[in-house]
C-alpha cells in the first residue's frame, strides 16, 4: 500500500560558539556535521573555514536582522457550531508571522544514533549567522516543541481546556500578511516525513508570511461564550525576542447549535488540529492522443557523475506481524528508497502503438538541462492505480545466515516522492512539482509517463497486503533481516552502488495464529515491538 504524506546545518565548533559564514564565499560551514549516512551517500555540503561567535553577539545579531515574530488576529470574534454532544471544532485564526526577514531553522542528525541538532540561520550584511539552539526546542522531527499555549475559559470565566502545541510551519496553512512580504514561500512543504531515518530537514516562513497552526483537538463546549489565549512560550520569546504584546492573542468564540451539515460553511472544521497544508500536484504527462515521439536527445552508455542520482534504501520500519483469519501471519513493513548524489532520478515511459507495456528511459540532467538518456527496462499498468517501473526495488527476508526465506512479490512501481530524508543536501528540491502518486503515474490509455525522484527525497511504499508483505506461515520461529534492495537488476546509472542493500534485524517468536515479532533498535533508532 503507498503511503502518502502531509507538508545546511551547521555545527559550531565549540560549545556555545556560532559559526558566521562572511562574503560571498560563505565561509561557515563545517563538514563535521554531516550523517555518516550522507557522507556515505557522496551528498555534498559547503566546507570552507568556520569563523566563531559568542553566543551574546550571535543572539545580538540574530536579533538584529532576524525576523520580528509576532501573533496576528484574523478575527477576534468567531462563530464555532456544535453538532449534537460532539466535540466543537474550530480554527481560532491565530496566526504566527515572521516579519522583516526569514524565519528559517535547520535540524540535522549529525550521525545515526547521535541527538538532533536545530540551527537558525539569519542572513545579515556581512554574511549568515548560525546560531544553534537548544536540543529542548525540538518535538523531535515535527516542529518546535510546547511553542505556544493556549487557555480557553466560558463567559464566567472557569477553565474548559488549557494545553500547548508543536509549531512548524511547514505543516500549517500558509499566507502572505502584507502587500510587501515576499512573493513567494520556497521553503519544504513539509517538515519531516513519516520515516523514523530521516537525515535532516529545513523549517521556515519566508520574511512577511505567516502560518496558521490551529489547534491540536476539539473541545467540549456546550452553546455559549468563550474566550481563548494563546500565549507564546517564555523559552521562544527569550530566543527570538518577541515582545510581550507580539507573543499573546486573544480570541472570543460564540458557539452555537448546528442545525445540519449539508449547508456550506455550517460543518465543523476537519480533521483536528485545525488547517492542513494544501501542496501543490502539478497536472502530469499521462498523455492521450497522438503517437509517443522520443526527444532527440542522444542515448549515454556512460553518463557523468554530475548527472547522476544515488539510490540509498534506508532500513526497514513500521514492522508487524498481521494475523489473518484464511491466510494465517504475515510480516509487515515500511520500505524507503531514497536520492542522494548529485541529480534527480527521472524514468519515462514511452508506449508503443498497442502495447501493454512501455519501454522504460532513465533522462540525465546538468544543470537543470536533458544531456542524454539511457533504456533502463520497461513499465506495467498495474490494474488497480498506475503504470509501474519494474526494475526499482526488491524486498527479501534472509535467514540468520543471510540466505532467502521468503521474497516479495512486489516488485513494481510508480515512483513518486513521500517524504523528505535530507532537506539540507546541496541541490535538494525544497518543493517538488508533485508529491505522492496522485496525477503522476497515467491511466490505461496514456502513451507517456515520468516518474522521478528529486535530490533529498524518498519514496516509501508500506507492505500490508498478502502478495506484497511476508509470509511466514512455513518458516520457524528465529532471526531473519529484512532486505531491501534498490536498483537490483543494476540497470540504472547512479553514482553508488554500493550502498543499494539495507539489512534489518528482526526476530520472530510464538505460535501459529499467535507469532510476534521483534525489532532491536538500528543504531540507537526506532526500537519497535
Amino acid at each position: 500500500m503507498r503511503r502518502t504524506w502531509r507538508r545546511s546545518a551547521v555545527t559550531a565548533g565549540a560549545a556555545g560558539m556560532v559559526a558566521i559564514a562572511t562574503g560571498a564565499a560563505m565561509i561557515g560551514f563545517m563538514t563535521a556535521g554531516i550523517p555518516a549516512a550522507a557522507q556515505a551517500a557522496g551528498a555534498a555540503r559547503p566546507a570552507p573555514l568556520a569563523v566563531s561567535l559568542r553566543p551574546a553577539e550571535a543572539a545580538s545579531l540574530a536579533a538584529k536582522y532576524g525576523p520580528q515574530i509576532k501573533l496576528i488576529v484574523a478575527q477576534r470574534h468567531i462563530t464555532a457550531y456544535r453538532y449534537g454532544k460532539g466535540s466543537v471544532y474550530f480554527d481560532p485564526g491565530i496566526w504566527i508571522a515572521a516579519l522583516n526577514s526569514q524565519l528559517r531553522l535547520d535540524v540535522l542528525r549529525p550521525r545515526y544514533g547521535k541527538p538532533l541538532t536545530i540551527t537558525e540561520v539569519v542572513q545579515t550584511p556581512d554574511g549568515t549567522v548560525y546560531r544553534q539552539l537548544p536540543h529542548t526546542t525540538l518535538d523531535v522531527w515535527n516542529g518546535l516543541l510546547r511553542f505556544a499555549d493556549y487557555r480557553l475559559t466560558n463567559a464566567a470565566g472557569k477553565l474548559v481546556a488549557q494545553g500547548s502545541f508543536t509549531f512548524c510551519p511547514s505543516d500549517s496553512a500558509l499566507a502572505r500578511s502584507d502587500p510587501n512580504s515576499a512573493p513567494n514561500d520556497s521553503f519544504p512543504m513539509q517538515c519531516s516525513s513519516y520515516d523514523p531515518f530521516t537525515v535532516g530537514a529545513v523549517w521556515g516562513l519566508p520574511r512577511g508570511w505567516a502560518a496558521d497552526p490551529g489547534l491540536p483537538r476539539g473541545f467540549k463546549m456546550p452553546v455559549g461564550h468563550y474566550k481563548l489565549v494563546e500565549h507564546i512560550n517564555p523559552l521562544y520569546t527569550r530566543l527570538f525576542r518577541i515582545s510581550a504584546k507580539h507573543a499573546t492573542a486573544v480570541v472570543r468564540i460564540k458557539v452555537v447549535k448546528g442545525s445540519s451539515c449539508g449547508c456550506p460553511g455550517c460543518c465543523p472544521i476537519g480533521p483536528p488540529g485545525g488547517f492542513v497544508r494544501v501542496h501543490r500536484t502539478a497536472q502530469h504527462a499521462a498523455s492521450k492522443g497522438s503517437a509517443a515521439r522520443l526527444p532527440a536527445v542522444k542515448v549515454l552508455n556512460n553518463p557523468p557523475a554530475a548527472a547522476l542520482p544515488d539510490l540509498i534504501p534506508l532500513p526497514s520500519w513500521g514492522i508487524s506481524i498481521e494475523h489473518t483469519k484464511h491466510r494465517g501471519d504475515f510480516l509487515d513493513f515500511g520500505a524507503t528508497v531514497w536520492i542522494s548524489g548529485n541529480a534527480p532520478l527521472d524514468v519515462e515511459g514511452f508506449r508503443t502503438s498497442d502495447s501493454n507495456t512501455m519501454q522504460a528511459w532513465q533522462y540525465f540532467y546538468l544543470h537543470h538541462h536533458i544531456i542524454g538518456r539511457a533504456h533502463v527496462g520497461t513499465m506495467g499498468f498495474a490494474s488497480y492505480n498506475s503504470w509501474h517501473f519494474q526494475q526499482f526495488a526488491q524486498y527479501k527476508l534472509l535467514n540468520a545466515r543471510k540466505q532467502v526465506a521468503v521474497s516479495s512479490r512486489k516488485v513494481g512501481f510508480c515512483i513518486a516522492p513521500t517524504d523528505a530524508i535530507d532537506m539540507l543536501l546541496r541541490h535538494a528540491t525544497w518543493q517538488p512539482s508533485y508529491t505522492g502518486i496522485s496525477g503522476n503515474c497515467g491511466d490505461p490509455s496514456a502513451l507517456w509517463v515520468t516518474e522521478t525522484l528529486p535530490l533529498g527525497w524518498g519514496d516509501t511504499y508500506v507492505q500490508t497486503v498478502p502478495y506484497q508483505s511476508f509470509d511466514i506461515n512455513k518458516i520457524p520461529d528465529g532471526t531473519y533481516y529484512i532486505e531491501i534492495i534498490a536498483n537490483p537488476e543494476h540497470l540504472l546509472h547512479e553514482t553508488n552502488t554500493h550502498n543499494d542493500v539495507s539489512l534489518r534485524k528482526v526476530i520472530i517468536t510464538g505460535t501459529a495464529a499467535h507469532r510476534h515479532v521483534i525489532v532491536p533498535a538500528w543504531h540507537g533508532l526506532n526500537a519497535e515491538r
